[in-house]
């Protein structure tokens, strides 16, 4: 891979002026404002929090994204950020536009730096910068490449057989998931072909931003995890829940949680008293506030789970905090990562740092992640058979101490906080002296 680069301890940028993209509120805005912070993307706080400790004098601010009605600008912890106001995650409207040049007019920044290629946010930057500020993009997703995959391998006939009243409302329908994501390839597409520098992570996102741009300047970094999860305690055999399955996220048809399903009719057979803990919307829950809030794949895993008897067998937890979801990690017997597509899920890279078992899916840029053995298993995301067997493979193991030490000490040195953090500023100094 191409701009590859490791700690740079001595890097040294006076006095610059780095305005970020996220869809996501920092816990200090969310704080600031009386909200409770958001479960996911605590990897992006992480990373601002490190780079800030090496360059003290770095002014940072945030543009974010806001459902409310008009664009605000607050300074939490020397961070100032600007919510703008935004109706759709898919699509760029004038009104963001409107208040990106706003907040660019406020800011001045030296260099933008957009999280997330995919999101309207990021066009409606890249539509504002009208000055050609030097902007660079962290590839998290990829819509385009996603699309192909984001029905998860469902029929037509499954797809028609679960709307729900939330789907008609918000437009949500099955059907038309491939057709969601067409709409944020839209803004990737413009996104990457208007600016001239890049960050990935695995050769996978490299090779498909290459293709919709070959001018593109790509950087090569890893990423931050979220504080918890380099802190004690980490995995042990003797500590977990035997047989249970961890799997992060259930929340849309891409990350495969009816196969695993699918594969669990077969584990039972020969583990009767394994069970399932999905991170995601409470599906077996016959309370009237929870059904009204479900959206068609809700309704899809819990016809399944009835359908295949499995209700003794499965537990959905919910929106688990940081703290939750690594207790989740350290009860789990192995984590699997079922998706029809991912680049590198942060998830998987979490199971890792604490050493739980992972199987996951070969797909994307997992191959960058997963070692065959050493740092976990892998199987091809249709063959639920084969997943079936390999997470049995796990729990026939009697020692698992090597794969656990192995996964950890190759996590650890993957997500280095201070080396991710200095290659960061390095990727900046570039940019901007070049």
């Amino acid at each position: 891979m191409s701009g590859f680069c490791g700690a740079h301890n001595n890097v040294k940028i006076k006095n610059m002026r780095v305005l970020w993209v996220s869809l996501v509120k920092f816990p200090p805005l969310c704080n600031y404002l009386g909200e409770e912070a958001p479960a996911h993307c605590g990897w992006l706080y992480s990373s601002a929090k490190a780079i800030l400790k090496i360059i003290p004098n770095l002014q940072l601010g945030v543009i974010i994204y806001s459902y409310g009605s008009k664009f605000e600008e607050h300074q939490v912890d020397g961070i100032i950020y600007y919510m703008v106001p935004s109706k759709n995650m898919s699509k760029t409207d004038k009104r963001q536009v409107i208040h990106c040049k706003e907040a660019l007019r406020r800011f001045q920044p030296d260099l933008v730096h957009i999280h997330g290629t995919e999101h309207s946010l990021a066009k409606a930057v890249c539509e504002a910068n009208e000055s050609k500020l030097k902007t660079v993009a962290n590839i998290q997703g990829l819509a385009g490449p996603y699309t192909r995959y984001a029905d998860g391998g469902l029929s037509n006939a499954e797809k028609w057989a679960n709307i729900t009243p939330l789907d008609f409302y918000r437009y949500t329908f099955l059907l038309n998931v491939k057709r969601n994501f067409r709409h944020r390839s839209a803004c990737e597409k413009y996104v990457i072909t208007n600016i001239s520098d890049i960050i990935g992570r695995t050769q996978w996102d490299q090779d498909h931003v290459m293709t919709i741009n070959p001018k593109l300047h790509y950087h090569f970094m890893n990423e931050t995890l979220r504080d918890s999860f380099y802190k004690e305690p980490t995995w042990n055999l003797d500590h977990c829940k035997k047989h249970t399955i961890f799997v992060s996220n259930s929340g849309a048809p891409l990350k495969g949680a009816h196969q695993v399903l699918n594969a669990l009719t077969i584990i039972i057979k020969i583990y009767p008293d394994t069970v399932v803990n999905f991170c995601g919307s409470s599906v077996m829950d016959s309370n009237f506030n929870t059904m009204v809030r479900f959206q068609g794949y809700n309704l899809y895993l819990r016809k399944l789970v009835k359908k295949l008897g499995l209700k003794n067998n499965v537990c959905f937890l919910g929106t688990l905090t940081e703290s939750q979801m690594k207790q989740a990690f350290l009860d789990a017997h192995v984590y699997v990562m079922p998706s029809a597509i991912e680049n590198s899920p942060n998830s998987l890279c979490e199971a890792q740092i604490l050493g739980v078992p992972v199987v996951a899916s070969y797909c994307g840029g997992t191959p960058s992640l997963v070692e065959e053995g050493k740092t976990g298993y892998m199987y091809r995301y249709e063959e639920v058979e084969m997943l079936a067997h390999t997470i049995m493979r796990v729990f026939e193991q009697k020692d698992l101490a090597e794969l656990s030490y192995i996964e950890k000490q190759t996590a650890l040195a993957r997500h280095d906080r201070e080396v991710n953090a200095n290659c960061l500023v390095e990727i900046y100094r570039k940019i901007v002296n070049s």
